[in-house]
């Protein structure tokens, strides 16, 4: 491992940390919100109270958006962008949970929830490459074999699944962006480089937990495993995000 990637290992690590400090600290209410939403919403996917759902899940990304706005001054143009994502992403959320949730066979309304969270992922990778992050070689070959492969595999099942098959290599190329961060953009940012893969990993659980018995001990598994990771993909993509756009704006 070279010196360059020891040290940015280590940033990352410190930036972790620093995140889940920020979650635990009671004297801002922003992370104990957080947590409670997450908690909340994991907590009625174990059980199957809907109820519970329907309150907890659509204050996720909100509380993710105020930690991220809360950290420092953004420009008017950066906080719309971050702003748009996360209205986006809410809007996903909803369009999902009313319509079955992680179990749902609705390719219709799967769409429409892709289709919400691809607005939102727009957004996002603008605001990146507006905070000056570029794509690199390997990352994006990497996601592109990623994106390929999911694709085939979505195809293979049939042809109504290409605009799923469209949204999951939007999906590889913003975490292939999040991925080409470094250090020039700031230690905050460098969440990012595990971010998009976490966001990955959570559209990949809701696809597998299409086919899982409804109600089944597995089934209940992989729904918390999915809030646990794109809560997690959430939060760190706003908030690295936005350290990414204070330090590009506070360049000369």
């Amino acid at each position: 491992m070279s010196t360059t990637t020891k040290t940015f290992a280590t940033t990352l690590g410190r930036s972790l940390r620093a995140r889940v400090e920020a979650l635990m600290d009671t004297a801002r209410p922003e992370g104990p919100a957080f947590l409670a939403a997450v908690g909340g919403t994991e907590i009625a996917k174990a059980t199957g109270v809907g109820a519970l759902e329907k309150l907890c899940k659509p204050l996720i990304v909100p509380a993710a958006l105020t930690l991220a706005l809360r950290d420092g001054r953004l420009s008017a143009a950066d906080t719309a962008l971050l702003s748009a994502t996360a209205a986006a992403y809410t809007t996903g959320d909803v369009i999902l949970m009313l319509g079955g949730g992680h179990a749902s066979r609705s390719k219709s309304r799967l769409v429409a929830g892709a289709a919400a969270f691809g607005v939102g992922h727009l957004a996002l990778g603008g605001l990146m490459l507006r905070s000056g992050l570029r794509f690199k070689p390997v990352q994006s070959v990497v996601h592109g074999v990623i994106a390929a492969g999911a694709g085939a595999a979505l195809l293979s099942e049939g042809r109504e699944n290409a605009p799923l098959a469209a949204y999951g290599g939007l999906l590889a190329t913003l975490s292939a962006l999040a991925t080409s961060v470094d250090r020039s953009h700031g230690p905050a940012a460098s969440v990012l480089a595990v971010a998009g893969p976490v966001f990955l990993l959570s559209d990949a659980l809701i696809l597998a937990r299409r086919k899982a018995t409804g109600g089944s001990a597995v089934a209940k598994v992989v729904d918390v495993g999915v809030i646990d990771t794109y809560a997690t993909a959430a939060l760190l993509l706003l908030t690295g995000t936005a350290a990414a756009a204070r330090t590009a704006g506070s360049r000369p």
